[in-house]
């Protein structure tokens, strides 16, 4: 992250399409993603005051009430390392 004024420079990894498309709409993809950004953080600040925190907050942001465009991670991680372990 690079803080340039009162703005950080971050990367962020789009479908080429996606980004052909938006730029073909003149659409502001930095723009769109700071108001996402804000909406999600609103209802997930909103959610831990209804929930007081922890856990709740975290279910509470995956609710259907959120926005399509802060759908599933299309970044999924790989399960944990399990070792050695025998199925029980």
């Amino acid at each position: 992250m690079r803080i340039k004024g009162k703005k950080a420079t971050v990367g962020i990894t789009l479908p080429p399409e996606m980004v052909r498309k938006a730029r073909e709409y003149g659409l502001n993809i930095s723009k769109i993603c700071e108001n996402a950004l804000k909406i999600y953080i609103k209802r997930l600040e909103e959610s831990e005051t209804e929930t007081n925190g922890g856990a709740d907050s975290i279910r509470a942001s995956r609710s259907p009430e959120f926005p399509e465009i802060l759908g599933r991670d299309l970044n999924p991680r790989p399960p944990p390392y399990q070792g050695d372990a025998q199925p029980g």
